[in-house]
């Protein structure tokens, strides 16, 4: 299942943007990009809980790339059903943040969505 949710994830944030990482991006990535990750909480009844981190990253001094990158990923995850022939997935959203990096150069912004999701 786990790689089931990898590649619904991955093809939904591809069609946002065309640089996407699973995890961590390679250190020849070129900016901006996204990453994400899930974390899958089993709940009873065959339901799930899956909470999606979706960080927005960028190198530019002014953010207005990077906001609008993150907002494209709102747009598509806010009240979001994902379906496949073996899941189906409702998202809402979670938190949005503004977030530090150590190097002062880097720009990240997090949105965190948690999903129902359901095995079919």
């Amino acid at each position: 299942m786990m790689l089931e949710i990898r590649k619904l994830l991955h093809s939904k944030l591809k069609a946002i943007h065309p640089r996407v990482y699973f995890l961590r991006a390679p250190e020849t990535a070129v900016f901006p990009y996204l990453v994400y990750s899930f974390e899958l909480t089993n709940l009873e009844y065959g339901l799930n809980l899956l909470t999606l981190d979706v960080d927005g990253w960028d190198n530019a001094a002014d953010t207005t790339a990077l906001e609008a990158m993150m907002d494209s990923v709102h747009s598509s995850f806010k009240e979001a059903n994902i379906v496949s022939d073996k899941l189906y997935v409702h998202f809402h959203t979670d938190r949005r943040l503004a977030l530090t990096d150590d190097d002062p150069a880097l720009n990240r912004r997090t949105n965190i969505y948690l999903g129902r999701l359901f095995e079919r």
